[in-house]
């Protein structure tokens, strides 16, 4: 005999239907939280993305900076750069000596006094003076006329010295050749050497002599050597021809830095050639206060 199978009743079919409700909410609930969390995980793989892609950035970054300083140091040159941050061999002359002389010859000037005159360059020192801007080195026998007689000076300078203004002295060191001059206008600085010069060093002086023959002031007149001696820190001997009116010039090595203010030359059977140039420290002597 077949069982019959009774329906449910409505109190049944009520807690049956409650219980599917539950089971429905149970099941939204977990597919929910499932999803949150899934969100969340989401999130923070983003977010560690976006780090790990900072990070690649940065390090791609400092990778570039180390080539670009890298390529940099390949492309500057060994020696003929003129910056005091330069690697040349001071005992060989620079690769480019064109670009030493018209770097240099920026700070160099035409002093006239009178009917003489000679050669002057701008140093970096404060000028005194209110409306001094620059301060220029000199031999004191270029200037000693007009020292004594109260006289101002004619500074030419520019890239072919045809500009004029002038001068005034004010200072000088008779003992040891030396003055200072102020200006009204700027004019590029030479640096200074920051060590004694030694023998072997390459040298170039650059002036503006007379040729007396063809009466004719070759301005800026260049000429090189090595330093021979140097003697008491003082004088540096140089084979750097010197012609009457480089007196007052600057003496630099193959950075372009100061070395010597040129001073002395004489020629002879009897005494021989000599080029001498007073060291740059002895401005510290009389004329300028100087760190020890």
């Amino acid at each position: 005999m077949t069982e019959r199978l009774e329906p449910p009743s409505p109190e049944n079919l009520d807690e049956v239907e409650n219980q599917d409700r539950g089971n429905s909410r149970k099941t939204v609930v977990f597919l929910l939280s499932l999803l949150v969390i899934l969100l969340i995980v989401v999130s923070g793989l983003v977010v560690q993305f976006d780090r790990s892609n900072n990070r690649i950035s940065i390090l791609e970054s400092r990778f570039e900076e180390k080539l670009n300083s890298a390529a940099g140091k390949e492309a500057s040159p060994a020696s003929g750069d003129v910056s005091p941050n330069s690697d040349a061999n001071l005992f060989e002359a620079p690769n480019n000596v064109d670009s030493l002389i018209s770097i240099v010859g920026e700070s160099v000037v035409d002093v006239v006094c009178g009917d003489g005159g000679g050669t002057g360059f701008a140093l970096d020192i404060i000028p005194e003076g209110d409306d001094a801007k620059s301060v220029l080195v000199t031999n004191y026998h270029v200037v000693d006329k007009c020292w004594e007689d109260g006289i101002g000076i004619t500074i030419r300078f520019g890239e072919t010295l045809d500009r004029e203004t002038r001068g005034e002295i004010v200072r000088a060191d008779p003992e040891n050749d030396l003055a200072l001059i102020e200006v009204d206008v700027y004019i590029p600085v030479l640096k200074e050497s920051e060590v004694f010069a030694k023998r072997g060093w390459w040298t170039m002086a650059i002036g503006n002599p007379l040729d007396s023959e063809l009466g004719v002031t070759l301005d800026r007149y260049v000429s090189f050597g090595y330093i021979g001696y140097v003697l008491d820190e003082y004088w540096n001997y140089t084979s750097a021809t010197l012609n009457r009116g480089n007196s007052g010039g600057p003496l630099v090595n193959s950075r372009g830095e100061l070395i010597g203010i040129n001073t002395l030359a004489s020629s002879g059977i009897d005494e021989g050639i000599w080029n001498i140039a007073v060291d740059s420290a002895v401005l510290c002597v009389n004329l300028l206060v100087c760190d020890e």
